[in-house]
């Protein structure tokens, strides 16, 4: 039977005065107290064990040893028993299990806090993974999050963690854990990073069997690889049998750790939609060295202004422009009362211009975890006592997680030089597709609206008295010419990369009548930041009804 709220409020006060209260008046230093915190989380199971597995990567909030020993935090329990297994399964199908599927091994695959994986075959033949919901795992995450807010409550009330407000970091957790109940929801998140990596050789995500899928049942394809967890461990054990038999059978650890960095990076900065947890018990090794995924039960969502903010954040940072760099990032950071926020400024500068010059050097040896480049952010962001934005923490923790993982497998990993290949790469795909159909008519179409903006701000000048008239008619004028010029150099543009699209067309069409192209659609945006420049030459105060052109006009 399940705890309360009251009973789980006395485990969990005994836990934590076990591992921090007494060991402290005793004045014992063995085990360490991030050694005591790690067991005592481990031993109380539920939310806790996930909430030290986020606040692992949160080195923002809590200090290095801390952080670093949470890593070491294993999201395992007893599995629990096979009659359970059956009564959530049929209660959540409506169909006893040996009708639902061809096999169903009842011994699970893996079992953590929330649930456990069984595999299973279906009628059809297919090989797919099942994951089953806990049974009470819901009520007692319940009371779990109740005392975590209690506590959040106090932890603020004497300001522990700076500028960071405890209950913001539960609030955040809470929106996750209940996501990572609703099996539903992960469901959705598969289902996108699948669309997202089609045809790509280097990322697989598992099919959905929505018909096998509940909120307390998902059942997804089964990926049969080697777990890039077995290929850390062996390299921590230097078990040379193991990472023989690992490249007789075709897999290079470079490759692999080729492959994670560059499935991150075009996950975070191509579609703003990334597995936020790629630690190395989520990746999978498949034939290619093709890296396949489990466990979506978060992930990073970023809307499109972030997605932007961070890549240029990214690019300007790797093609050593440190304090563009900064200044984007010192965007998502609040800072507190207690804040330098021009030292601050400084010391990221620094961190940043150290990390591309170490990076310019190929190490010699594995680099310390501490000495990670995100681990040393967010140690200054704590040390300057600011709070990091949750999108822009979340994208920290996948990048940091990712970059570890990949230096495990190769110490001598050139990140810098894949990410500027992966920007290069970037840039050209985008550039393809805004030269394609449906990107030209979406810039006419963006294009339209902003002219429509500059031209209802010339008509409500028309009466304007005074200077305003001659202003206003210079605008209509300039915004006319750049009006026809974009009509033009676009649908010359449209035809040239309708021609393209077979494989003599640009022989055809002619490069000199695509060049052309190309200048006229250059100068038409010329004249557009033109208009746009001149139109805020305009008083804040001047037009009528509504719409008051300078806050709107982008």
């Amino acid at each position: 039977m399940r705890p309360g709220v009251l009973g789980r409020a006395w485990q969990v006060s005994r836990r934590f005065a076990g591992a921090l209260v007494l060991p402290w008046l005793l004045r014992r230093r063995h085990p360490s107290g991030p050694e005591r915190v790690q067991v005592a989380l481990e031993e109380l199971g539920g939310a806790w064990i996930k909430l030290g597995q986020a606040l692992a990567l949160r080195f923002d909030v809590l200090p290095a040893e801390y952080c670093l020993q949470l890593f070491q935090l294993l999201n395992q329990v007893r599995p629990f028993p096979a009659d359970d297994v059956r009564r959530v399964v049929e209660q959540e199908l409506g169909r006893p299990v040996e009708a639902l599927f061809r096999e169903f091994e009842w011994e699970p695959i893996a079992a953590a806090s929330i649930g456990q994986v069984h595999r299973a075959e279906l009628p059809d033949g297919s090989v797919v993974a099942v994951k089953v919901q806990r049974p009470g795992v819901r009520d007692l995450i319940r009371a779990d999050l109740r005392l975590m807010h209690v506590l959040a409550a106090l932890v603020d009330a004497f300001s522990v963690f700076g500028r960071t407000r405890a209950r913001e970091l539960v609030r955040e957790f809470a929106r996750w854990t209940r996501e990572e109940l609703d099996y539903r929801m992960e469901a959705r998140h598969v289902a996108v990073l699948r669309r997202n990596a089609a045809e790509d050789p280097y990322e697989r995500n598992p099919r959905v069997f929505p018909a096998y899928t509940t909120e307390r049942v998902l059942t997804l394809e089964y990926l049969g690889g080697i777990p890039v967890v077995d290929i850390v461990g062996a390299i921590r054990r230097r078990d040379a049998a193991f990472l023989e038999a690992l490249a007789a059978r075709g897999h290079d650890r470079r490759r692999i750790a080729s492959h994670i960095a560059w499935n991150a990076l075009n996950q975070v900065y191509r579609f703003g939609y990334f597995h936020a947890d790629p630690h190395p018990a989520n990746l999978i090794v498949l034939p290619g060295d093709a890296i396949g995924y489990v466990d979506f039960g978060i992930v990073g969502k970023l809307d499109e202004e972030t997605t932007r903010a961070l890549r240029y954040f990214a690019q300007s940072l790797f093609a050593g422009r440190v304090s563009r760099a900064v200044e984007v990032f010192m965007r998502f950071l609040a800072p507190s009362g207690r804040t330098d926020l021009e030292a601050a400024h400084r010391d990221l500068v620094e961190a940043m211009k150290s990390y591309l010059e170490s990076a310019r050097v190929s190490p010699q040896e594995e680099a310390a975890p501490e000495e990670i480049f995100e681990i040393e952010i967010l140690r200054l962001v704590r040390r300057h006592r600011m709070a990091i934005a949750p999108d822009a923490a979340r994208y920290l923790k996948a990048v940091l997680t990712a970059e570890a993982t990949v230096k495990e497998l190769d110490p001598l990993f050139d990140l810098t030089a894949h990410e500027n290949r992966f920007f290069g790469r970037l840039m050209g795909i985008e550039l393809a597709e805004g030269l394609s159909v449906h990107g030209v008519g979406q810039w006419l179409l963006d294009t339209r609206v902003r002219l429509e903006r500059v031209l209802d701000t010339v008509e409500a000048l028309r009466d304007a008295p005074g200077r305003l008239a001659p202003l206003a008619g210079e605008v209509r004028r300039r915004v006319q010419v750049f009006s026809a010029l974009t009509l033009a150099g676009w649908l010359t543009l449209l035809l040239a990369t309708w021609g393209a699209g077979s494989a003599d067309g640009l022989r055809v069409f002619g490069y000199r009548f695509f060049s052309v192209a190309l200048l006229a659609a250059l100068v038409s945006v010329v004249l557009l930041l033109f208009a746009i420049l001149q139109v805020r030459r305009l008083p804040p105060d001047v037009g009528t009804g509504p719409f008051r052109y300078p806050r709107r006009l982008r």
